[in-house]
């Protein structure tokens, strides 16, 4: 059995007025889009990668060393002594902003070490490589403290990672331990929906693998489509680090061709993404902020 949904439908249903309530924040001070909820509720909802919330969590936590999974999230999460790490596994694609909650304990100044990757086998204190100059990985950005106490911290904005699944956690001090209290990150694509999984098309067959397929590029798009203040800066490039504070275009969304990178707006992609935003997420705000740019004679 297939059901996929009709355009038509799909069209008139992105006409129609949004609800009283929200289902949860758009990204910072965005403008929120009037689709709030799935137009096609069904058993194919269980299938779709977005989460319910715009702040997530880790899922588990994994030894560095080995990658095998120590404790699901929270879990005891210290950080013994120079050098520790440990790994926290969101269980998906995510991408956005990083904040922290930790205690140090120790009279001694140090940092801890964020580092982002997309597959389990870059795990380590480096990020894998999202800068475009192909220098080799992107290194780490560091939280620092400078003796005892509890420790607030939130990445910088242009250091918003674009996609990753992997976080790893390390501590620099020669004689300090970390006790972490709390992970979590506000998701950064999609930035105009208060609900993420308020997909406008649907897709559902017999196949489990065909519907995960299906339903993972749907996932893709949305990843794809970010703020347009969070492009990869290009002029001059970074050459080591990342920064994602570059200029996309006008309007509250846009879509690239990568969230980690090369977060650019590419109009060849849009022959494949946009039928396929259209029978899925049916988010085509972001499609209208792109196509001017590339019409217009300048």
């Amino acid at each position: 059995m297939l059901l996929v949904n009709h355009p038509l439908i799909l069209l008139l249903s992105l006409l129609l007025p949004p609800p009283s309530t929200l289902a949860q924040p758009c990204w910072r001070d965005t403008k929120c889009s009037p689709i709030t909820k799935p137009a096609f509720p069904g058993p194919w909802e269980s299938n779709i990668y977005a989460p319910s919330s715009r702040t997530v969590t880790p899922k588990s936590v994994l030894s560095l060393s080995t990658g095998e999974e120590l404790t699901s999230y929270p879990g005891p999460n210290k950080l013994e002594r120079n050098g520790s790490a440990l790994v926290f596994d969101f269980g998906l694609e995510v991408g956005g902003i990083v904040s922290l909650e930790y205690t140090v304990t120790g009279n001694n100044k140090g940092a801890v070490g964020l580092a982002f990757t997309e597959a389990k086998n870059w795990i380590g204190e480096w990020s894998d490589s999202s800068n475009g100059a192909f220098k080799g990985p992107d290194g780490a950005i560091y939280s620092n403290f400078t003796g005892p106490g509890s420790v607030s911290y939130t990445m910088p904005d242009e250091k918003l990672r674009g996609g990753f699944r992997y976080l790893t956690l390390f501590l620099i001090a020669p004689s300090a331990s970390v006790e972490l209290r709390d992970i979590s990150l506000e998701i950064g694509f999609q930035p105009t929906w208060s609900n993420l999984r308020a997909y406008q098309g649907y897709f559902h067959s017999s196949d489990e693998s065909l519907n995960a397929v299906w339903h993972s590029g749907a996932y893709t798009l949305q990843t794809n489509a970010v703020p347009p203040n969070t492009g990869r800066k290009a002029r001059p490039m970074a050459t080591s680090g990342w920064m994602n504070n570059g200029y996309l275009g006008p309007g509250d969304t846009i879509l690239v061709d990568g969230a980690k990178r090369d977060r650019a707006v590419w109009p060849g992609d849009m022959g494949v993404a946009v039928p396929s935003i259209f029978v899925s997420t049916g988010d085509l705000e972001y499609v209208f902020t792109i196509l001017p740019l590339h019409l217009s004679p300048n």
